[in-house]
């Protein structure tokens, strides 16, 4: 059986966007749109490479977040405010609450910093396709859009098999969301 060298440090140029200002397409007009912070980023980096983010670092940022955020206020709600476990589970309120609360927690993340502690994590940021700032309205419209994304399983895996790795939410709203490479 013959192996084949595998070169290392060579990575695959699929969906990059280049800081380059000779390019004319959707790309380089979505890079004019990026955030100042990340543009400073990108520029006191040596790499000004940006990539869409795929399924697997979007996933595991979520699994931050969900263990960072979530669980420690569903925690806080079960035993400091309900009381027990139990009075949890029997609550018609506390559930609901419990994702209303989170979601805010998520659109004040995004609406000052266009990320959450673990699209951070990754280097994930968030950014409309249009240049707009993300406001807290549109970050908890987004929330919904992932939940419904969530919902409908095949919302949350579509970034498996588009080129430019959306996710439902992001397909309704008109968000990407990019990696710093």
């Amino acid at each position: 059986m013959r192996w084949r060298r595998v070169r290392q440090g060579r990575k695959a140029k699929k969906n990059v966007l280049k800081m380059d200002s000779e390019s004319l397409n959707l790309e380089s007009k979505i890079l004019q749109n990026l955030p100042l912070k990340l543009r400073e980023e990108l520029g006191a980096s040596p790499s000004k490479d940006l990539f869409y983010a795929g399924f697997l670092e979007r996933g595991k940022a979520q699994v931050i977040d969900t263990f960072m955020l979530y669980m420690p206020l569903l925690y806080v709600l079960t035993y400091g405010v309900v009381g027990s476990a139990q009075g949890f589970r029997d609550s018609n309120w506390a559930p609901f609450a419990g994702v209303l609360l989170y979601g805010s927690i998520v659109a004040v993340f995004l609406a000052l910093k266009r990320q959450t502690p673990g699209k951070k994590a990754y280097g994930l940021w968030i950014v409309r396709e249009n240049g707009k700032k993300i406001t807290f309205l549109f970050a908890i419209l987004r929330f919904f859009g992932f939940l419904l994304s969530g919902v409908t399983i095949v919302g949350i895996l579509l970034p498996l098999w588009r080129k430019d790795k959306k996710a439902l939410h992001d397909i309704l709203l008109k968000t990407l969301v990019l990696r710093k490479d």
